[in-house]
């Protein structure tokens, strides 16, 4: 995460201090001015239709006569494969700027531009070297890439797309073993790294495997390094035009990547995508941008920094290649706030876990002065934004850049109050999407009309949803609840080298079962509720969405993370915290430089203190008696890839996390002798 907002830097905190104190515009205004400008023509009462009233199944209004499998071709029709995309950002951009360079001690031009014309050039050459001299076969040959965000990656990934071989992207988290397992399995052609550093504790067991035929390096590199190891500078500025490959067909259902699953449950799958299933994602999004008159152009900007060996920011950089919009890579997420300064981003990509930082920083500073948190109060609920709010909700604008016109968040849900906040703080609209991998993230968008919080929209142009029951819960598709299932022609081709669990994801009727817990709301919009494996039932019969809990609990300023579980034989929920350190030691009386984090986290007054927030928290959100928590456990390490309780992607192990703190959760149940346990609900709630 940006350290701009980590616990350990609050530069940019301070400029909320006096400043981030109001909303840039009011509610009503807001809302009226987003109505007005990106009318899409959605009745947002009714933003989608049962098609077949016997499964359920839904689609958005707008598109509930057209054939899904078909009309995305008629978008962008010389789009055909992901090969093509660059091609049609350098028509559309007239050969315009596509990739930036930043260089922060050039005050004057601080962003220097490559034109489309010229990536192509690097893509081609990067494309026949890997044909002609590593001896790859388009359609069978595997490209693995290892790489922080920088322009070689996507001249890396679309030399694949363009040539036909399958793009394989792994984590620069990923430890050795992992990597070496992937590429094992995969039986990877050539690996592509930025820099030898980054398998230099397995580079010896990389040179002396046979199926490897080639390691490429994004930096410059020593010529007598190996025979094996070769340098894509070298290849760029050496590879004469007549060595250029004419481009092969690409049949558009070839596989065009393979996408690491996050893994929460287990070990990541690979799903395998096709060069349609992108197409259809993207083609969908140009759609409904189209409707809204938010459609890209060329002098838009991105800037990447999400990792690019996920799903949602290598379809960003689909988007914006396609449209021939400029892009500028930030390596590293924590400079992010540094970057956005140079880049002024018009379109931006976020996660929430980002907004979080933001939002929390701006509030604890607000949260020192009476008078502040008056302002914002009335700021967020007044009709009409006031000359202070807008003097002071600039300089949040500033901080994304200035320029910025819409944002999408996906990846994780986002808080009602985030949500509202950095809708008002920036005067944009704010666009929460719902998809997964093996949908190739297509499954449902909010409008960027409807201004409400908690739901994600309706489906995806070229898709549609049903809602089945779940198995041994209360969640039944007469109730409008249940297991989301996606159908449509994003749908992912399976997992590789695992039939078993294809046939178990994909049924005969070709819908996608996602695991995933959703309910339509009166208006037709979809709300997700929790995972099918995650949810639990207690003593009493209740069933309990963990991860809908911990939403809430997270904002809790005393945590960092939070592992909300319980066992059948008990009426309510406990939880496993591991506290903010930095917060504990600026706001705890009892933290001083000489006690560690450690020895803190034992302190059972600490321990009182969050678990009253935790309280507060659950009244706030009006969770049920068995949905508040009822006692915690307060950890000082926090869950990291490093002792396997998250993923790649920052999300939690569930099963892992359970496994490590069974006994504890176990012991959180126990009753001190001198108390008598609840025998029931009903005495439970009078304690």
């Amino acid at each position: 995460m940006p350290s701009s907002f980590s616990k350990s830097n609050g530069t940019y905190a301070a400029l909320a201090a006096g400043a981030v104190v109001a909303t840039y515009a009011g509610t009503h205004a807001y809302k009226s001015r987003i109505q007005r400008n990106f009318d899409d023509g959605i009745d947002l009462k009714n933003q989608t239709v049962e098609i077949d009233p016997i499964e359920h199944i839904r689609r958005c209004t707008f598109y509930k006569d057209i054939d899904i499998f078909t009309f995305h071709k008629t978008v962008y029709p010389t789009v055909q494969t992901l090969g093509d995309v660059f091609y049609n950002g350098y028509a559309a951009s007239n050969d315009g700027p596509c990739i930036g360079y930043l260089n922060e001690t050039n005050k004057e031009e601080p962003l220097h531009w490559i034109s489309y014309s010229t990536a192509l050039q690097n893509i081609r050459r990067i494309g026949s070297h890997l044909w002609t001299e590593a001896k790859l076969t388009p359609t069978k040959s595997t490209v693995a890439i290892i790489s922080l965000n920088r322009p070689e990656y996507s001249f890396v990934e679309y030399a694949c797309y363009t040539y036909g071989f399958t793009v394989l992207a792994l984590y620069t988290s990923y430890d050795p073993a992992t990597i070496l397992s992937i590429l094992e399995k995969t039986k990877t052609d050539v690996l592509v790294v930025d820099n030898l550093d980054r398998i230099s504790s397995f580079k010896t067991q990389l040179l002396e495997n046979n199926y490897i035929k080639e390691i490429l390096v994004m930096d410059e590199t020593a010529n007598n390094e190996h025979s094996k190891i070769k340098n894509i500078p070298k290849i760029l500025q050496t590879m004469q035009q007549a060595d250029i490959r004419p481009r092969p067909y690409i049949d558009p259902d070839n596989i065009a990547a393979y996408i690491l699953t996050s893994g929460t449950t287990g070990e990541p799958k690979i799903a395998m995508l096709s060069h349609t299933n992108f197409l259809v994602q993207i083609k969908g999004g140009i759609i409904r941008r189209e409707r809204a008159n938010v459609a890209a152009e060329p002098d838009n900007r991105h800037c990447s920094f999400l990792p690019m060996a996920h799903l949602y920011e290598r379809l960003v950089l689909i988007s914006s290649f396609i449209h021939g919009t400029q892009v500028v890579y930030c390596p590293v997420p924590e400079k992010l706030f540094e970057y956005y300064p140079f880049v002024k981003p018009t379109n931006i990509a976020m996660v929430p876990r980002v907004l979080n930082k933001v939002y929390d920083k701006i509030m604890a500073e607000v949260g020192k002065s009476k008078i502040k948190r008056f302002l914002i109060s009335q700021a967020l609920h007044n009709d009409q934004p006031t000359l202070f709010s807008r003097l002071i909700f600039r300089k949040i604008r500033n901080l994304f850049g200035g320029e910025p016109f819409a944002m999408v968040t996906g990846s994780a849900p986002i808080t009602p109050e985030v949500l509202h906040f950095f809708r008002m703080a920036l005067d944009i609209p704010i666009v929460e999407g719902y998809g997964q991998t093996e949908s190739t993230a297509v499954g449902t968008s909010t409008h960027l009309t409807d201004t409400s919080c908690g739901t994600v929209g309706s489906p995806a142009p070229f898709g549609e949803i049903k809602l089945i029951d779940v198995p041994g819960t209360n969640y039944r598709s007469n109730n409008n609840q249940g297991e989301i299932c996606i159908r449509g022609p994003s749908i992912f081709k399976g997992y590789y080298g695992d039939e078993k669990k294809t046939r178990q994801t994909i049924d005969e009727g070709g819908w996608l079962h996602t695991g995933d817990v959703g309910e339509w709301t009166s208006n037709g919009s979809l709300r997700i509720i929790d995972r099918t494996k995650h949810i639990f039932k207690l003593s009493q019969g209740e069933y309990i969405a963990p991860e809908r809990l911990e939403d809430g609990y997270i904002r809790s300023r005393w945590i960092e993370q939070l592992f909300v579980d319980g066992i059948s034989t008990e009426a309510t929920v406990v939880a496993i915290v591991v506290p903010d350190e930095e917060y504990v030691r600026s706001n705890f009386s009892k933290a001083n430089a000489n006690i560690s984090f450690e020895e803190l986290c034992k302190d059972e007054k600490l321990k009182e203190i969050i678990f009253a927030d935790l309280k507060r928290l659950a009244k706030d959100y009006k969770y049920k008696h068995y949905e508040t928590i009822s006692n915690i456990y307060v950890h000082p390490e926090p869950f990291s890839q490093e002792n396997g309780l998250i993923t790649s992607t920052l999300k939690t192990r569930r099963t892992a996390v359970r496994q490590y703190f069974q006994d504890i959760i176990h012991s959180l149940y126990e009753v001190p002798d001198h108390i008598k346990k609840p025998v029931n609900v009903e005495q439970q709630s009078k304690l």
